[in-house]
């Protein structure tokens, strides 16, 4: 039958939606399946504790591969996985996404600040005005479609509309609703902080990507909308440690960055190599941060098992003993 489905305008045809299972039937089912349950009661608490569905995420790699050609998995679980494993899975990736904010929180304030020293001299409202703005992003596509600044307005527009900060009542009551940069990128979410760098000219990119070291503002720009994705999941308690990033990482090539130095030459698109990219970004802004050396003990909690390996989240063998980590 058609219908219009709640996640979008468009007119889908509709299937009938799984019936729901009980905690009980959801053991069964997993159980039914080859997972091995050791301790029934543990098993229904974490599924209360966790919910069904977001364990599925950990389930995945413990499932059985389809047949060469076919994609996916099977329901059935490969030999020797059980439920304790998934649970320390979930538990190893909620502590290692706290451990992850610190270092997004300090990134995001950093570029924050950064951004609007650059611009702030050139005018209160730089962050509006399309001259001090790289072509690209203040272009229309066509007469009737807005530009990507455009687009970047409304969301900010939506951000200060919703805001109810002191600082933005403030300006509203003395200023008409105007703030100065240095003032309105408080109310900025790390996608919007990613998409105005990206939008800002080469010149003044570059000039807050020096501060780091020989990388260039498009190399910055892609860390930025790459760090935003794992913000996001992290701000909604996602499965971080084996998640592919869809935002691709631009890299130095050979050693012209040292410490970077071999990063990419494993899988693309894992966190490891977003967590690499912070690392440096982070030796910058907080040299005697610690971060890396609580990552290290984080990453060593990671559940001993032959069913599966930090390599799924791009780790190399010997990432520790690299001078990235020490």
């Amino acid at each position: 039958m058609w219908g219009v489905s709640l996640c979008g305008a468009r007119r889908v045809l509709m299937v009938v939606l799984k019936p729901h299972l009980s905690r009980p039937n959801q053991v069964d089912r997993l159980a039914e399946r080859g997972l091995e349950i050791r301790d029934r009661a543990q098993a229904l608490a974490a599924l209360q504790r966790f919910g069904y569905y977001r364990l599925s995420g950990y389930f995945y790699p413990l499932r059985k591969t389809k047949p060469r050609g076919e994609q996916g998995r099977l329901d059935e679980f490969v030999d020797g996985a059980t439920f304790d494993l998934i649970v320390a899975l979930a538990e190893f990736d909620k502590a290692l996404r706290v451990h992850v904010m610190h270092a997004v929180e300090t990134i995001e304030v950093a570029f924050r600040v950064a951004i609007a020293y650059k611009l702030g001299p050139l005018a209160p409202d730089a962050h509006l005005q399309s001259a001090f703005l790289d072509g690209r992003f203040v272009e229309k596509p066509s007469y009737d479609r807005p530009s990507k600044h455009d687009e970047w307005i409304v969301r900010y527009q939506k951000l200060c509309t919703q805001s109810k900060e002191d600082f933005v009542k403030h300006h509203k009551d003395r200023y008409g609703g105007q703030m100065p940069i240095w003032v309105a990128i408080e109310l900025w979410d790390f996608g919007l902080l990613s998409r105005f760098y990206e939008g800002m000219k080469p010149r003044d990119q570059g000039s807050i990507a020096s501060a780091f070291g020989p990388v260039d503002g498009r190399m910055i720009a892609s860390w930025l909308r790459n760090i935003s994705f794992v913000r996001n999941v992290v701000a909604h308690h996602g499965r971080l440690w084996n998640r592919t990033n869809p935002s691709t990482l631009v890299l130095p090539k050979g050693d012209r960055v040292p410490y970077l130095s071999g990063l990419g030459d494993g899988p693309r698109g894992k966190l490891y190599e977003t967590l690499a990219c912070m690392r440096f970004l982070l030796r910058t802004i907080q040299p005697h941060s610690e971060w890396h050396t609580y990552l290290k003990r984080q990453i060593n909690t990671f559940p001993a098992s032959d069913l599966v390996s930090l390599e799924a989240a791009g780790f190399p063998t010997d990432w520790q003993t690299r001078p990235l980590w020490n």
